[in-house]
């Protein structure tokens, strides 16, 4: 009986389900850094990072646990054709490393500002460090391997469908926006680097040379990055012009666009300051304005102001995204679909909570996070309160879609599958009174016999 449990629940492990983690960790640095800062605000954000943490944890064991019973039952030759070669499970396998990038950033954080010990503080710098490099490693090998797996070749026939050839059922139900999620953990990891490679903190534990790689290496991921980007960015526009906007259930998914521009945005805005930090700090100006004063001064500002304009072109196109995906939004509002659910078949409308709505939360946290840096970088310069409220609206419809969307979890998912676990629990134990006891009535019938 452990055993089917154990199957079951680990039956319910999906890629898309990291997501989750995505959202609240996310949520947890809007909330931490909120453009109108508040103290209540920090102490919201301690809980939403705890159960960011259970999440990944949770979800970690499950998928170790779902793998292994999955490759003991089948074969791993199964579980990778399922897993990595199937474009409905692997493009999702980006939000475990967003997630896992969310929960660095935050430790991040909290040695830099939160904590007062100064060796515990060290520490946590160390295992940011450490598993920044992991993320990295891990997204290269998303980011390329997967990609290579899907350009390979098909992995699904067209027998018994409506297609005539594979690349018409490829370019009817391949191109779409989850192919971002491969790109956007290197904006993620490149963010990430940006926020503690020149602090105080990093620089008392590494040299110089180490920062320096550290820069060098976040500048490739971005640009490389980046140029991906806007290579699958035009296939999935030419997609709409094609295939149009996709069907109600998959609408949310328009939102995932989101994710890179406002990620990218906020990535480029802290490597350029990054680079500013980096100059001022290991290579002194003289008293005297000579030549070599003059290059100190201007090359980094040349840096700032190139990271600017990419970050604001960046950010424009977010904007325009996101008035497309609410109107596509809108435009579904009279649609149906029937979804078949527990062998009933279900009239779902646009207002009933799915699994896709969770697309709509980590892009919109990194809307906020880009707009807000670019208010926060550049206000005391030139006027930028715009950038500073449209973070705050970005930031408060992340952390509030968040809440929704768990609670839509809990009550849609989770409740309904505990509830069947218990019953099958008490079913076992009453089988087992039963067993009992009739072994008991059979003893006493027997002592009975025998006197």
């Amino acid at each position: 009986m452990m055993k089917s449990w154990l199957e079951r629940i680990a039956g319910y492990f999906q890629p898309f389900l990291f997501v989750t983690v995505m959202a609240t960790g996310i949520s947890s640095n809007i909330l931490q850094s909120f453009p109108y800062e508040a103290r209540w605000l920090r102490d919201c954000s301690y809980p939403m990072f705890a159960l960011a943490c259970l999440l990944f944890i949770y979800l970690q064991l499950l998928q170790a646990l779902h793998m292994y019973l999955f490759i003991r039952k089948k074969s791993f030759t199964e579980y990778f054709d399922q897993y990595f070669r199937d474009m409905t499970h692997n493009v999702f396998w980006g939000t475990y490393l967003m997630g896992l990038i969310t929960i660095v950033n935050y430790i991040v954080v909290l040695a830099n500002n939160e904590v007062k010990n100064p060796k515990v503080g060290r520490r946590m710098m160390m295992l940011a460090y450490v598993l920044w490099w992991y993320d990295v490693i891990l997204c290269l090998c998303c980011t390329w391997g997967i990609s290579f797996i899907i350009w390979r070749k098909f992995n699904s026939s067209i027998d018994g469908s409506d297609y005539r050839t594979p690349n018409e059922k490829m370019s009817k139900e391949g191109l779409k926006c989850a192919l971002v999620l491969l790109i956007v953990p290197m904006f993620v990891a490149a963010s990430c680097s940006g926020k503690f490679v020149m602090t105080d903190l990093f620089t008392s534990l590494f040299s110089r040379d180490i920062q320096l790689m550290v820069l060098v290496l976040t500048a490739l991921i971005w640009l490389h990055a980046v140029i991906f980007l806007f290579i699958v960015i035009t296939i999935i526009f030419w997609g709409f012009y094609i295939n149009k906007i996709p069907p109600m259930r998959q609408v949310f998914t328009l939102f995932l666009l989101l994710g890179p521009m406002g990620q990218a945005s906020f990535g480029i805005l802290l490597l350029t300051e990054d680079v500013r930090t980096y100059v001022i700090k290991h290579y002194p100006r003289s008293t005297s304005m000579n030549d070599y004063d003059i290059l100190l001064l201007t090359i980094p500002w040349c840096f700032k102001i190139i990271g600017l304009l990419l970050a604001l072109a960046l950010l424009a196109m977010g904007y325009f995204i996101t008035v497309i995906g609410f109107m596509a939004v809108a435009s579904k509002y009279n649609e149906t679909a029937e979804i078949k659910e527990n062998g009933q078949v279900r009239v779902k409308r646009i207002y009933h909570f799915h699994k896709g709505w969770l697309a709509m939360t980590f892009p919109m946290g990194t809307m906020s996070l880009g707009s807000t840096y670019v208010w926060r970088d550049y206000n005391q310069y030139v006027p930028m309160l715009t950038f500073r409220v449209l973070g705050a609206i970005y930031g408060v419809i992340c952390i509030v879609w968040t809440m929704v969307c768990i609670a839509g979890l809990c009550y849609n998912s989770i409740i309904p599958e505990v509830k069947i676990l218990c019953g099958l629990i008490t079913h076992s134990d009453q089988k087992s009174e039963t067993s009992s006891l009739s072994f008991k009535d059979d003893r006493s019938l027997h002592n009975q016999n025998q006197a």
